[in-house]
């Protein structure tokens, strides 16, 4: 059973949200082939293009290009906040049954995109695309393939392996995404986390079709930190773990010095001399190492806790430009 807000006799209506942050050369391509992969479905659809403080006039060339569609709206934010922001920001706006995430660079092929739709007309609430290769080369795909091995095992399996962003989500896994209030967002587990039934589709991995990558590495990392600290508590349990093996392997040391010296008085070991600088200087370095490990784990679990507790919005729109209306329409409140 399909969700959906249409009228009885009407087809459905799927979104297809789509951040963008300086992507104006490759609009063109993006469009044409979403208009191809869309054209003849059993649906009608939603495009929802999210620009996330462009400079380059994304924004501008967007709207030119939404005019091809029937449907469409342009959330302009205020600033740069995020891919996740970004996403979130189209979950909010997002009208369809079910909504399709797909980046703006054509990594993911929009090609695939049947496939998510005739899953969940199977009635599948999550359809995750899994990537079966990646052409990036070098430390990028290192990292990436990294991240994925051990949030996977972290985590429980919360997320299908190799997966991202890519996805189909029908409108109650939506609604109760728009209803999350996390400031730390990594909506690629999120949406599986919530459950209901799930599928994958796998495909291929592209490079770039224009341009270079939008994300540093060290919005990639920061991102990364988002999504294990946001679904783990694992590494506080290691925290637990190596503090108890300190103490075990303290208190050893402790039970063989009084050993040793009782039995020194009875004339045994008469010649093992423990250097006490040597162990004070291990002990003292060993430990202030452990404890500032453990702090900064903490701290990481501390300054999320802390982001969340400010109640900051976590995306502001500056403006809304649709299908449904002339012109630019304001949009001063937060989300």
């Amino acid at each position: 059973m399909i969700s959906t807000d249409a009228r009885p006799g009407t087809r459905a209506v799927v979104s297809i949200v789509i951040p963008m942050l300086n992507e104006r050369e490759g609009l063109r391509a993006l469009f044409d082939r979403i208009e191809q992969a869309v054209k003849g479905t059993a649906v009608d659809w939603e495009m929802v293009v999210v620009d996330d403080g462009s400079t380059d006039g994304t924004r501008e060339a967007a709207k030119e290009e939404l005019k091809r569609f029937s449907r469409w709206q342009l959330i302009g934010l205020s600033r740069n906040f995020g891919q996740q922001p970004a996403y979130r920001a189209g979950v909010d706006h997002a009208r369809g049954a079910a909504v399709i995430f797909l980046d703006a660079d054509l990594q993911d092929p929009p090609e695939v995109i049947p496939q998510f739709l005739e899953k969940w007309l199977a009635g599948y609430k999550v359809v995750t695309g899994c990537r079966t290769s990646r052409e990036e080369r070098g430390l990028r795909r290192i990292l990436f393939d990294g991240f994925h091995r051990v949030f996977h095992s972290m985590t429980g399996r919360v997320m299908p392996m190799n997966s991202g962003m890519f996805s189909l989500i029908d409108r109650v896994v939506i609604d109760q995404l728009a209803a999350a209030r996390e400031t730390n967002l990594y909506l690629p587990a999120l949406k599986s986390w919530y459950g209901f039934p799930q599928t994958t589709v796998e495909y291929a991995r592209k490079n770039r079709a224009v341009g270079d990558a939008k994300q540093s590495m060290r919005k990639l990392f920061s991102q990364a930190l988002d999504a294990l600290f946001s679904f783990s508590d694992l590494p506080l349990q290691w925290i637990a773990a190596a503090g108890a093996m300190v103490c075990l392997a303290s208190f050893a040391y402790a039970a063989f010095l009084v050993v040793e010296k009782i039995l020194q008085l009875f004339g045994f070991f008469t010649e093992l001399r423990v250097l006490g600088f040597t162990t004070l200087a291990v002990a003292v370095f060993g430990l202030s190492g452990v404890q500032l490990l453990s702090l900064g784990i903490i701290g990481q679990y501390l300054a999320r806790v802390y982001r969340e507790s400010k109640g900051r919005p976590v995306y502001v729109v500056e403006s809304v430009v649709s299908s449904d209306e002339s012109g630019r329409i304001p949009e001063s409140r937060p989300r």
